[in-house]
């Protein structure tokens, strides 16, 4: 049965983002096999890292041979310079050779001088690639050698275990360079000799970040949730846990329990001794620690450095709450101890293993640092104090454990390595998946499960900067929570990676959101793959700012393409172009990722013409800009036909007017410079007039006897019943269309607009009369407000002359949209 542990400090919360996690593993799934190279090869410029010059020029051969321009680093050659040319590409063939067969000595200092190639590339090309804002023309490509499964093959033979860490730096590197397409080729250390080949049918596409090649397949990694397994051991007074770090913070907080619940004595560490109670703050209490502090800031009148103050107070703080924990724990009888341990020392992991020696029955490996700043901020010293503290304190503690009997061994993972760190991780989200496929590899080699815990951040403890910030990227996990999760695994003798996954923020950016599968076992799924469904093909992409998509509208995933005709032609009904803006405009939210909602859409502009199919299928440019307007976040979307004059990546002057670059917005036909436009006002925000605004186009008005140019089929979006009501009025039902009518998908997204409302009333109003029908092109809706989400069949009551429609729901009454600006020219009939 899962565990209850006792609510640890700070456990209490009433933050509503606060949320429950799901236990997901990852497994390898099939992806479609690839056919030649990418036709973004000719031409490119790459940049070839490698560990020798035979493998660097092997790969160099084959990308030149498809029109690639290249250049190679090895440690042989001259590292990139500031003065070089900038490339469009980097290929990171990383650490090549298995570790040592006697050892893992190796395995401690083999990544040191590849990652600082690796950081080195990166750094040289951070100015170009930071300011790049096309979507389609920088890729880093990484290889490693786990098997071709990524480690997580049940064949693999993680021959290079190391490769880990390049595949959590090119799941970050999207927060470093916006626009970067990273990807993560993995491939068994015998099958080398193909490399080259695969490199060029992987270089230069956009989509899935991990990417195994094996025994002929592609295959990317998968999420599903799976519940943990039954206790398989007990955990006693007789047990002692060692913990690298765990004086503090989390770590403690399980070290806290571990004593507390099961008896067990714990062995908590950290790379200072135990401070003395002579510190003039032993024993302070909170208040009296400021005042420490005070004085301690005080130093700068008398010239002390700023920066040696603050990394004064910092230490001060860490001791301080050690010093209080383990000064707590002995007063209620635990048995937790303090051992000064430098992991990343060899010696002293070996001294401090060999003192215990059998009576060690668990290990749990905590230690960890994270220097949270961009690329430019950090030295080679950070980046190799986060990542070592991490492999190479795992690497000492298991060369040192590997033919014990130990219940378990537990790694402390994150997400960050699994998903891609948050802005400034990009070697913490290195170090922590390096450690996940180090796991693996040890747990094929020792006697005890090897477990690797893929945490979120928890709730307002560890290594948190800005945990305002972290909440935009997942929602955080209790501490009480997590705790019992913890125990779980560790009462279960679990092994593997194990991902504990809560609810997506709206800091997931395009490239993240491409880079997994989205299945609907993630939390969260019904919000978030909405937004992903709709994204498209990204072009051009500025966060914040602005995002360009080829949205491709295609009959055999929308059925709901064949309900509607321009023209006897079949065609993206209104209401799916709508909603397809409004998901685009979810991409682009303000810096600070206030809470949001969309208010309403207006000032909707479309030319029916663009409306129709190109066939089976159709391709229109999205273009969606953000900004504010007073205190009221609004975004502009737009929709053009692919190579129209200015929708090139949308190149054009950033005017919210309606007037851009050349394009004609809402001109009659699917010509030359056609648009499709409509803003999104998102609330809180500014009071908007009642009134809605005006187009500004001239429509022109078709007025048929004969075939409509508009025709619904009813097909997939139910036909409303019409009543006549007082004063040329209109009162209808509509019945909702259900996700699985309008796609033909795996996972269905819903629908944020109620799609069938809003397509009713369009096509009310192309009505005028038995045999006789209008047609105003473009069409044009001054505001559709959204109040609450449609939720069964809905009641509609219309005035066609003052062109305003108010929907509700029929059992509860309830408000769901109001339209107006839609005249309709609606007599008896």
């Amino acid at each position: 049965m899962p565990t209850s542990p006792p609510a640890p400090a700070g456990a209490a919360t009433d933050d509503p983002s606060v949320q429950p996690t799901t236990r997901m593993v990852w497994r390898p799934a099939a992806l479609p096999p690839l056919t030649g190279v990418s036709p973004r090869l000719s031409g490119m410029r790459v940049l070839v890292l490698a560990h020798d010059d035979d493998s660097a020029g092997r790969v160099e051969r084959e990308l030149t041979a498809h029109g690639a321009r290249v250049r190679r680093c090895t440690p042989a050659t001259a590292a990139p310079g500031p003065g070089d040319d900038p490339v469009d590409a980097i290929v990171d063939l990383t650490v090549g050779g298995a570790p040592h067969e006697h050892g893992t000595t190796d395995l401690a200092a083999a990544w040191r001088e590849p990652l600082l190639r690796t950081v080195a590339a990166l750094r040289g090309q951070y100015a170009d690639w930071s300011a790049e804002t096309s979507a389609r023309r920088l890729y880093y490509l990484a290889v490693t050698y786990l098997g071709g499964g990524m480690g997580h093959h049940p064949d693999d033979d993680l021959a290079q275990p190391l490769g880990g860490i390049w595949a959590g730096l090119a799941k970050t590197l999207h927060r470093e360079f916006p626009n970067c397409n990273a990807r993560v080729v993995d491939i068994a250390l015998s099958d080398v000799a193909g490399l080259p080949g695969i490199v060029a049918s992987e270089l230069g596409r956009p989509g899935e970040i991990e990417v195994g090649h094996r025994e002929g397949r592609r295959l990317t990694l998968s999420p599903a949730a799976r519940p943990v397994g039954p206790p398989a051991l007990d955990l006693g007074a007789d047990d002692c846990v060692l913990i690298s770090g765990g004086g503090r913070g989390i770590g403690w907080e399980l070290a806290r329990t571990l004593a507390e619940r099961h008896g067990a004595r714990v062995l908590v560490t950290g790379r200072e001794p135990f401070p003395s109670e002579g510190e003039p703050w032993f024993g302070a209490d909170e208040t009296e620690l400021k005042e420490h502090e005070k004085r301690l800031w005080s130093g700068s009148r008398r010239g002390r450095p700023l920066p040696e103050i603050r990394r004064d107070i910092a230490r001060t703080r860490r001791l301080w709450e050690l010093a209080g924990n383990i000064t707590a724990a002995r007063k209620r009888g635990l048995r937790v101890e303090y051992v000064q341990c430098d992991f990343t020392d060899p010696e002293q992991v070996r001294a401090l293993l060999r003192r215990e020696g059998e009576a060690l029955t668990g290990v749990v490996h905590n230690a960890g640092v994270d220097h949270a700043a961009r690329l430019p901020k950090k030295s080679d010293d950070d980046i190799l104090r986060t990542v070592g503290t991490k492999i190479g304190s795992f690497v000492h503690l298991f060369d040192e454990l590997a033919g014990s009997r130990l219940k378990f061994f537990c790694n402390v993972g994150s997400l960050t390595g699994r998903l891609g760190g948050m802005v400034g991780q990009l070697e913490y989200a290195a170090a922590n998946e390096g450690l996940a496929r180090l796991g693996r590899w040890a747990e094929r080699r020792a006697d005890f499960p090897v477990m690797t815990l893929a945490w979120p951040t928890w709730d307002r403890i560890g290594l948190i900067a800005n945990f305002a910030a972290t909440r935009r990227y997942m929602a955080p996990l209790g501490v009480a929570d997590g705790l019992a999760k913890w125990q779980d695994e560790l009462l279960a003798g679990s092994a593997g990676e194990i991902t504990f996954v809560g609810p997506l923020g709206d800091a997931v950016d395009p490239g993240q959101a491409t880079g997994y599968p989205v299945v609907p076992d993630l939390p969260g799924h019904p919000e978030v793959h909405p937004k992903i469904h709709h994204l498209g093909e990204v072009t051009s992409y500025e966060p914040h700012a602005r995002l360009v998509s080829q949205v491709r509208f295609d009959r055999d995933t929308a059925p709901v393409l064949t309900d509607f005709l321009v023209d006897g032609a079949e065609a993206v009904p209104v209401s799916l172009l709508l909603e397809n803006a409004l998901r685009g405009a979810e991409w682009i939210v303000p810096p600070d990722f206030p809470e949001l909602t969309a208010d309403c859409l207006e000032d909707v502009v479309v030319p029916l013409d663009l409306l129709k199919l190109d066939g089976p299928s159709t391709v229109l440019e999205r273009e969606v800009r953000g900004a504010y307007d007073g205190s009221t976040w609004t975004v502009d979307v737009r929709f053009r036909r692919p190579g129209d004059p200015g929708g090139r990546d949308g190149e054009r002057d950033g005017g919210r007017d309606g007037e851009r670059g050349g394009g004609r917005v809402g001109e009659r036909g699917g010509g030359q410079g056609a648009e499709a436009r409509a803003r999104i006002v998102y609330a809180p925000g500014d009071t908007r007039s009642p009134a809605p605004p005006r187009s500004g186009v001239t429509p022109v008005t078709t007025w048929r006897s004969g075939p409509a140019r508009l025709r619904w089929r009813s097909s997939v979006v139910p036909r409303a019943r019409w009543t006549r009501a007082g004063r040329g009025g209109w009162e209808g039902e509509a019945r909702p269309c259900a996700p699985g009518d309008l796609w033909a998908t795996p996972a269905a997204p819903r629908s944020a607009l109620p799609v069938s409302p809003l397509e009713n009333v369009v096509r009310l109003c192309t009505r005028q009369g038995p045999g006789l029908s209008v047609a105003v092109d473009p069409l044009t809706l001054g505001r559709v407000t959204l109040h609450t989400a449609e939720d069964g069949d809905s009641r509609i009551e219309g005035d066609p002359v003052l062109g305003t429609w108010k929907v509700t729901c029929a059992s509860s009454g309830a408000r769901v949209m109001t339209l107006t600006g839609c005249e309709g020219p609606v007599a008896a009939g």
